[in-house]
């Protein structure tokens, strides 16, 4: 090969669009929701190429008749490729090249144990004495209870909680006062230990949050432990989300201590609901969020953490559903993983609202909020999955919940409103992988949906900040209709 044919391939690899760089983990873009709680940044990655420009510049001073003929092709093959790149951006789910994707929950993928805490399906074990129970609607209420808590702590109104804080718990936190806890982001809850006494169920968690206490913005971790008696019962769906009278389910105001006064029970302590029985703040950092950091990628190159009983809870989750199909599934997650990168890259939540649940909505919307005041958008273009590993099935009476590990690679970067490039690349690729669980209501049989229509009524998709499709006026981001996502979490959070 001549020295012309290696300054054009060495010129081509530095101008395409790609090359690969550095992605953060904790990154916010648009797959990232849940890892932006932690540290939401573009990625580093330098440029490099300008050795080879001087050296073709000076080819074509000195030798004209080779250097002018590789500068010509070189600008013609970079502008289509920039061109094609662009094309790409904004593009339907559709758009993407899907044949050489690994989509297929292969047998070869290798158990591997989380290296804290307990998987998440140790929690199935509460159903030996509470068939009602469910892993998804727990999480969803204490994804609720934790951020009420924090709350309550800045108002000095622990006490309106005592139906979930026992006495003890209450005075560790009263003892620890601030002025205020607002903007309160949760990016990961563990599960560190369960274990079942002769009168009650204790499970110990771990939550990761974006916290500002006062006018500091704090990154936190907090272990929390909740107790219920064993004879208690989960509370139905519509209430996974609400604080009430654990038993009765009357407004808070009713309760005087942790007696309601309308069913006249005391019900504090986990009687009749999962209580905080222990609380201690394991980290604490001064971490604002860092919208324009340049931060390592780290744990994409860590083998996949996968449950032991995934492949055996796929094929349950086929008998129970025989129209379930692994193909379908994957381009739904392909289609909620473009609408994503679009709208986060656009600011736009109404893309993002049909395919994420409640919570993980209010995170994507807490930082596309800081973006907006910061005057900055986060761009990431060309997003491509390249691998999808199946990690984890759990079901229960009420929901399904697939967790997938996905690989992607974008070029990413942020931009003020006026177009100043802030951090990252605008040329490079990074690769990254994420975690996200998607849920679906156990109920649902058919086809999944793999086309941006109402999984509820088939009209042209149009929801709602309240996740309300605007044509048949139904709740379509609950999982009850179609497979949703509910978490994202990064590599280096995720423990099965």
């Amino acid at each position: 090969m001549t020295f012309a044919h290696h300054v054009v391939e060495d010129l081509f690899d530095l101008l395409r669009p790609g090359g690969g760089q550095s992605y953060s983990g904790s990154h916010s873009s648009g797959g990232g929701g849940g890892g932006g709680t932690y540290h939401s940044s573009s990625g580093g990655g330098g440029g490099g190429g300008g050795g080879l420009v001087y050296l073709l510049i000076d080819i074509c001073i000195h030798y004209p008749q080779v250097g002018i003929p590789i500068l010509v092709i070189v600008v013609i093959v970079f502008v289509m490729r920039a061109r094609a790149g662009a094309s790409q951006v904004g593009r339907g789910w559709a758009s993407q090249d899907l044949s050489s994707v690994v989509f297929e929950p292969q047998e070869a993928f290798v158990p591997v144990a989380a290296t804290t805490g307990v998987p998440r399906r140790s929690l199935d074990r509460v159903r030996e004495t509470d068939p009602e129970f469910s892993i998804v609607l727990f999480e969803d209420f204490l994804y609720t209870l934790y951020a009420e808590v924090m709350r309550a702590r800045g108002q000095q109104a622990t006490m309106s909680l005592s139906a979930y804080i026992s006495p003890a718990v209450q005075q560790v936190i009263a003892a620890k006062s601030v002025q205020s806890v607002t903007g309160i982001v949760i990016g990961a809850m563990r599960v560190f230990s369960i274990d079942r006494t002769q009168t009650s169920w204790r499970v110990t968690l771990d939550f990761e949050a974006n916290l500002t206490e006062g006018a500091q913005r704090l990154y936190v971790v907090d272990r929390v432990t909740v107790e219920r008696a064993l004879g208690a019962k989960s509370r139905p769906p519509a209430r996974s989300r609400t604080l009430d009278c654990p038993n009765c389910g009357a407004p808070l105001q009713s309760l005087r201590g942790d007696v309601c006064s309308y069913c006249k029970q005391q019900v504090g302590m986990g009687r009749f609901d999962w209580s905080i029985v222990f609380f201690e703040r394991k980290q604490s950092e001064n971490r604002g969020p860092m919208l324009t950091s340049n931060v390592e990628e780290g744990g994409t190159d860590s083998p996949t953490v996968v449950d032991s009983m995934a492949q055996q809870e796929l094929a349950n989750l086929r008998a129970r559903d025989p129209s379930f199909d692994w193909n379908a599934f994957t381009q739904r997650v392909a289609l909620a993983f473009n609408e994503l990168q679009v709208g986060w890259s656009g600011r736009d939540l109404a893309r993002v609202r049909p395919f994420v649940s409640d919570n993980l909505y209010q995170s994507q919307a807490y930082w596309i909020d800081l973006y907006v005041q910061a005057r900055a958008r986060n761009i990431t273009e060309g997003a491509q999955i390249t691998r999808i590993d199946l990690a984890n099935v759990i079901g229960d009476k009420h929901f399904d919940a697939i967790t997938i590990r996905l690989f992607a690679t974008s070029t990413d970067y942020t931009i003020s409103d006026d177009g100043k490039l802030l951090s990252g690349n605008k040329s490079r690729q990074r690769v990254y992988s994420e975690y996200w669980t998607l849920i679906r209501g156990a109920g649902k049989q058919g086809p999944t949906k793999t086309t941006p229509n109402c999984p509820s009524c088939g009209a042209p998709l149009n929801v709602n900040q309240a996740g309300t499709c605007s044509y048949c006026h139904v709740k379509v981001t609950t999982g009850e209709f179609d497979w949703v996502l509910s978490r994202i979490e990064q590599d280096d959070s995720y423990t099965g």
